[in-house]
């Protein structure tokens, strides 16, 4: 055996070796708590969808998953400090689409870059957002909302919960594919947004199916479409965007995160937990509850789905002129 050949035996050994290091090194994760970062603040729908996972990653880890809220920003603070953190897998993080997808769209200096900072873990739940007009209201479907606004230019009015939500770009989208001019109205969020329409303010809202599904049980209003890709179960009469020739379906999501750089092994074990804990009774009921449908999936899906969604509401944003600020 000449020496160039030994030298690549020894080589590929030191590999190997290396490699078996490197995956007993990972097989005692958690070793130590796990810190869950969630971008908004406490008793908030994300702080409490967090909960409902944390308590059951901890189970299944048998580390304590505690939950620490950074809000700011539309959730980018908090994102921006995971993507900031050491990426070994013992800080993670709950992110919504929008703090993915949109938000990074509508600033000139990015805090974060959501293609290449972050690394997914698992999706926990989708939902989606309605477009909705009181009961009272003469406006009985989206086709009727299309009639009265064309015959009434610059005259009618949405509203959503701030100027570049995806209430706000959904509103953009419809506009510009009915070809009308109906005004946008910002709030500072859904509930101010609604309660405005039932003055009389508004002739229409968008809002997510939580808000929309209490609504239509209390009789207050009408869902005339939703923006999911699939009609939603709590309003299975409600068309999407889709099927009303609007080219745009996107479901809301919620997912587990944590920093780019974080050991393959790792998020594999993470990945594991967070489907493990979508299945729990306790999360699917208290999902369920919030208007939001559990669904998990593999860090490579829901990868795919921050991309997807990047890619669309970049372009929806583009379309309706809106700049970075």
């Amino acid at each position: 055996m000449n020496k160039h050949i030994r030298k690549l035996i020894v080589l590929a050994s030191l590999c190997g070796l290396a490699a078996a290091a490197s995956a007993q090194g990972h097989g005692d994760f958690p070793a130590r708590p796990i810190r869950m970062i969630v971008p908004s603040p406490a008793g908030g729908e994300p702080d409490t969808l967090a909960r409902l996972v944390a308590q059951q990653m901890s189970a299944d880890l048998g580390q304590p998953v505690i939950v620490e809220n950074k809000p700011g920003a539309g959730g980018l603070l908090g994102i921006a400090a995971l993507a900031n953190s050491k990426p070994d897998g013992y800080t993670i993080g709950v992110s919504y689409q929008a703090a993915l997808a949109l938000s990074p769209h509508l600033l000139a200096k990015k805090l974060f870059d959501p293609l290449t900072d972050i690394a997914p873990v698992g999706l926990v739940s989708v939902s989606g957002n309605a477009l909705m007009v009181p009961a009272k209201s003469p406006i009985s479907s989206y086709d009727d909302l299309v009639k009265r606004a064309k015959a009434n230019p610059g005259k009618m009015n949405f509203g959503s919960w701030g100027d570049g939500s995806a209430g706000h770009i959904s509103g953009e989208i419809m506009k510009r594919s009915a070809g009308i001019d109906i005004q946008h109205v910002a709030y500072k969020g859904s509930s101010e947004a609604l309660m405005g329409m039932l003055a009389g303010d508004l002739d229409a809202i968008f809002g997510g199916w939580a808000l929309a599904s209490a609504q239509v049980k209390a009789g207050a209003v009408r869902v005339l479409a939703v923006t999911s890709p699939e009609r939603a179960s709590a309003f299975p009469e409600a068309p999407t965007f889709r099927e009303l020739g609007i080219p745009f379906g996107l479901n809301s999501w919620y997912g587990i995160i944590a920093p780019a750089g974080v050991p393959d092994p790792i998020i594999q074990r993470l990945e594991r937990s967070v489907e493990m804990a979508v299945a729990q009774a306790p999360v699917t009921a208290g999902l369920i509850s919030m208007g939001m449908q559990p669904q998990s999936s593999t860090a490579a899906q829901l990868g795919e789905r921050i991309r997807n969604d990047y890619r669309i509401w970049g372009k929806g944003i583009a379309e309706a002129g809106i700049q970075p600020r």
